[in-house]
């Protein structure tokens, strides 16, 4: 996948659920004509990425718009038909913290599933129901998916965002979320009763618990479902996460990169085309430069992956041993974090 950063400005920056945003403090650090890409711009990504196997591959299994908040970008439904000529799954993920049908940033969001884009969010209870709410319920008929993130900083707080989803797709009234609903209630049920038992469970007791449950689920008429829950982390002013997640603050959280062992699975690329393989979008502070897709030639891209891979794995092992010697949390001279392994 490629997680592309179309808009680095978002309105939820520093308000309540977004307070420990850990893509605010990077972003930030660029000069507000950075903020916007530009249609220009995302004409030369494409065309870099063509150009560079390794992400014209990623490309073609999906591109994600993303941000900051992507829907503030008033170029985006034409960025969005930039990156649509690399990739038939397009997808932008949106707060979807609009105030009304009227907004010039709801009316993109409707452009782009007209396109056959798709629009995925993040929910936050303290908007739903004036913002969200109404609008997703226009959403999930303009289009055959969805996939909502939940950010949680305790297990009662991912039970809280559950019961609202679930009662959301109650009220629909409609056969067709029945799978929607079953997915939604097993998850909730198991997880009440580890909330019941286990108010302060480490994150492996989470996870036997929740076993093999699937996060996906396909209704009747192919409209496809998915729930991914993502646990929070202090973030510090300067943008540098914490080693232990707020809901599970006894366990180190470790990042498995892949792109260390030479299997690049995802690749962020920021507005200004500078790119890291990381799997958590929200990292932008790992130094090794895989190189910028506005700048550089295919060819110094790929010899930046190459030299910035050993580095990453360098790096890789002295967190390991940093780990081992109760020195976690240091940062190595290679400049990964040191929650990367």
């Amino acid at each position: 996948m490629l997680s592309v950063f179309v808009e680095a400005n978002c309105n939820r920056y520093v308000r309540d659920e977004c307070r420990f945003c850990h893509v605010y403090p990077p972003l930030s650090e660029h000069t507000r004509s950075d903020w916007h890409m530009t249609p220009d711009e995302a004409r030369l990504m494409a065309d870099k990425i063509r150009r560079v196997d390794p992400l014209n591959k990623l490309a073609k299994k999906e591109i994600n718009l993303t941000g900051g908040e992507a829907s503030q970008n008033p170029r985006i439904v034409e960025i969005f038909n930039i990156f649509k000529t690399l990739s038939s799954n397009v997808r932008l993920h949106t707060n979807l913290d609009i105030n009304s049908e009227k907004s010039k940033r709801w009316e993109r969001l409707v452009e782009i599933t007209r396109l056959q884009g798709r629009i995925d969010i993040t929910l936050y209870p303290t908007v739903w129901e004036l913002r969200q709410k109404p609008l997703l319920s226009k959403l999930i008929g303009l289009q055959d998916g969805l996939i909502v993130n939940l950010i949680y900083e305790s297990l009662s707080d991912l039970l809280n965002q559950l019961t609202i989803l679930l009662n959301f797709f109650n009220e629909q009234g409609s056969e067709k979320f029945h799978p929607v609903l079953d997915l939604l209630g097993t998850f909730h049920a198991r997880l009440k009763e580890l909330v019941d038992e286990k108010p302060g469970c480490s994150e492996d007791d989470f996870l036997d618990h929740m076993g093999d449950f699937k996060n996906y689920v396909s209704c009747s008429d192919g409209f496809i479902f998915a729930v991914n829950a993502i646990p929070s982390f202090y973030v510090d002013p300067k943008g540098v996460r914490a080693m232990t997640s707020l809901p599970f603050p006894k366990d180190i959280y470790m990042l498995d990169c892949t792109a260390i062992r030479g299997a690049i699975e995802i690749m962020t690329i920021l507005q200004t085309g500078e790119m890291t393989p990381c799997c958590d979008v929200g990292n932008l502070k790992c130094r090794p430069q895989f190189g910028n897709l506005l700048t550089d030639s295919p060819e110094a891209i790929l010899e930046k992956f190459e030299a910035s891979r050993k580095l990453m794995a360098a790096g890789s092992l002295k967190n390991q041993q940093n780990i081992e010697n109760n020195k976690a949390g240091e940062w190595v001279e290679e400049g990964i974090p040191p929650y990367c392994v």
